[in-house]
This record gives structure tokens, C-alpha cells and sequence, in this order.
């Protein structure tokens, strides 16, 4: 529970903002409600080769093939609890979470599906259904596990205690996407998503494949969220440049796990505010651990083709990358990629924005 001060003179509370404001400006950062485009990095593209590039993970991170990005620009920090409310008490918004809290409906579908009668397909529907519903899946620190979906689970109960310079919580695609289009017309940009159908849009409305034709706010692609976490491309493990996970610089369940690459510390059990770790070399914090991250491509298995800018439109379940606050050092490679569905969410899932580099007069 937070707690705020009670007598406080005027001239202090302004003496005190004033200090906030000229000590964020230089350190460089600023994760204020109204910062979320505030802290975009260039990053300048590049060939790399994508995937697991040490052959120690899941079958999903390989083949490692050969990609290139064009030059994109990448927030350096996830989006916050203080940004995200402001774009909410903006529009009004829900988030996925907030959907009806219905009992009964809840209990049916539950009793659904653990009834063993279900086929595959019956079962995707009965997930489905629980998704319109409100809540998230539920991570409990002190059990260590995934106790199912609570109902009452959102971005402004995460289950977590949390300030509002942490990273936002309990976020779907589907919120994602709104949250960009936002952004994108509150700066007179071009929306860059389709709210139906989740393509992607030029900067005349338009469906398109070409990410660099993308104007307004988004998430960044797949490849391009690797080749940022990976220093353009670098052979890392790790999303601040490092090998070796140390709970001292990132935020994941460091105290357990028998990993070469670990070397075992503690558990915060919760997120931490932005840039609280080290940075990697282009600037960019808790590319690996904290919240783990949505982006812009579908789910799909990796083939052994070089690509140019690609971006996967095709499927059912958007990717998660980047570890996470409840997840081992194993989640928190830089390779590690989890498929969800658009509008599913939990105590661990948020974002980062990115934009397209469109011209040499854009810095």
C-alpha cells in the first residue's frame, strides 16, 4: 500500500518537483505518464544471425538464419504503470483483463475443461471464452508456479506491489495495439495497426508487409527486438550484453536453476522500476527480465531463409520475448520465445514501443 506525505507546505512540494525534473533531465531518463515516446533509441541496422546462436535452448529457437533490419527506432524502457494510466484516463479504455467478471460463466467453462471430452479444437473455444472474460493468468512469487486465471487480475491489480515507474502489467496484444494508436495520434502520426484484423499500416491506411512503411507507434518486430537485445546482433546471451545472468543486473528468479550461465543470487519476486539494472551497450534496460515484452510478428517455426525485414502476419498467437520478473535465467536469453494468443494476458506481460526510421532527415 502506498503511502503519501500529510503536511507538506506548497513551496516544499514545488522546490521538490523542480529537483524531480532537473535530476530525470540529467540522468537522461524520464518515465513519466507523459514520457512514453520520450526515450527512443536509433538503432542503426544490420545482418545478423537470429536464433540460438549457442544451441542450448528450444527446438522453436532454431534454425539460426540469416537476417537483416533496416535502421527503427526502440524505446529504452518498457512502458510504464504512469503511461499506460495516462493513455486510460485519456480514452476511457478496458484492457483485455477488464472484461465482465462472469461467475457462471467462468465456472461452466472451467468444468468444460476439465471434463477429458474435449478435442483440441473444442479446447481452443473453451480458452477463447475464458478470455473474454476479466482477469489474467496468475503468477504467485511465493509458490513459484502458475496458479491459473484470477479473476480479478489486471494492470491495476497486478497481484505485485508496483510504482508507477515499473513496467505495466497484465497487458494482451490487443491492449498493445490500442496503446500505440493512441500514442500514434496524440504525436499526429498515422495509426500503424488495424484493430480488427491486427495488420499492420502504412502511413496511408493501408495493409502492408514493408515494416520500414509503418509511420506511427507499434511494437517492434520479432527480429527486430533480438538484433536490440543482442547489440545489433551480437553473439549474447543475455539482453544487457552478458553471459552470465546475475540477479545484480537483471530481473528474473535468480535464486534458483542449475544453468552454466547462472550464477545464482536473489529473487525480487516483482517487477522493478524501468532502468533499475545496467543498460546494454545501445542504451536500452531489462531487455532481458522484468516484463516480458509483445511483438509485432505471429508465431511461427524458424526455417533455414535468409529474410529482409520480415514479419510473420500469418497464424493465431502473437510472441512474447525477453523473460520475465517470475521466470528462470532459461526464460531470460535473449532466444527464448513464448506464443500467446492477441488477447491473452498475465502478471508478467508488457511492452515496449518502437517506430520505423523513414527518412535521413528523421535523427
Amino acid at each position: 500500500m502506498r503511502t503519501y506525505p500529510t503536511k507538506i507546505g506548497v513551496m516544499v512540494i514545488i522546490i521538490l518537483l523542480m529537483l524531480v525534473v532537473i535530476a530525470a533531465g540529467a540522468a537522461g531518463t524520464d518515465t513519466t505518464a507523459d514520457a512514453a515516446s520520450a526515450n527512443m533509441v536509433l538503432v542503426k541496422g544490420g545482418s545478423f544471425d537470429m536464433g540460438d546462436v549457442f544451441g542450448e535452448g528450444e527446438e522453436n529457437e532454431r534454425p539460426v538464419h540469416k537476417v537483416t533490419v533496416s535502421d527503427f527506432y526502440i524505446s529504452k524502457y518498457e512502458v510504464t504503470v504512469a503511461q499506460f494510466r495516462r493513455f486510460v484516463e485519456k480514452t476511457g479504455y478496458k484492457t483485455s483483463a477488464e472484461g465482465p467478471n462472469d461467475s457462471d460463466a467462468r465456472r461452466e467453462i472451467i468444468a468444460q475443461a476439465a471434463s477429458g471430452e474435449l478435442s483440441r479444437e473444442d479446447m481452443r473455444e473453451v480458452r477463447d471464452r475464458l478470455l473474454e472474460l476479466s482477469g489474467a493468468g496468475y503468477w504467485d512469487a511465493k509458490e513459484r508456479a502458475w496458479i491459473g486465471y484470477d479473476p480479478f487480475t489486471n494492470w491495476k491489480n497486478p497481484g505485485i506491489e508496483q510504482t508507477d515507474a515499473d513496467p505495466v502489467q497484465a497487458i494482451s496484444m490487443d491492449d498493445v495495439m490500442q496503446f500505440c494508436n493512441w500514442l500514434s495520434k496524440e504525436e499526429g502520426l498515422p495509426i500503424a495497426y488495424d484493430l480488427e484484423t491486427g495488420e499492420i499500416l502504412d502511413e496511408n491506411g493501408d495493409p502492408t508487409l514493408d515494416i520500414t512503411a509503418v509511420r506511427g507507434y507499434r511494437v517492434p518486430t520479432e527480429a527486430e527486438w533480438e538484433f536490440a537485445a543482442r547489440e545489433r546482433g551480437l553473439d549474447v546471451r543475455f539482453g544487457n550484453g552478458k553471459n552470465i545472468a546475475k540477479s545484480s543486473e537483471i530481473n528474473f528468479r535468480g535464486d534458483e536453476g542449475d544453468y552454466e550461465y547462472l550464477q545464482l543470487g536473489e529473487y525480487p519476486g516483482k517487477t522493478t522500476p524501468v532502468g533499475s539494472y545496467p543498460p546494454n551497450s545501445l542504451g536500452l534496460c531489462d531487455m532481458s527480465g522484468n516484463a516480458w515484452e509483445w511483438v509485432g510478428d505471429k508465431y511461427s517455426k524458424y526455417t533455414s531463409e535468409s529474410q529482409v525485414n520480415p514479419i510473420v502476419t500469418d497464424g493465431r498467437n502473437y510472441i512474447l520475448r525477453g523473460g520475465r520478473w517470475g521466470g528462470d535465467a532459461s526464460e531470460a536469453r535473449i532466444f527464448h520465445r513464448s506464443p500467446w494468443p492477441r488477447n491473452d494476458r498475465c502478471n508478467n506481460s508488457g511492452f515496449r514501443i518502437a517506430r520505423s526510421k523513414l527518412s535521413k532527415s528523421e535523427k
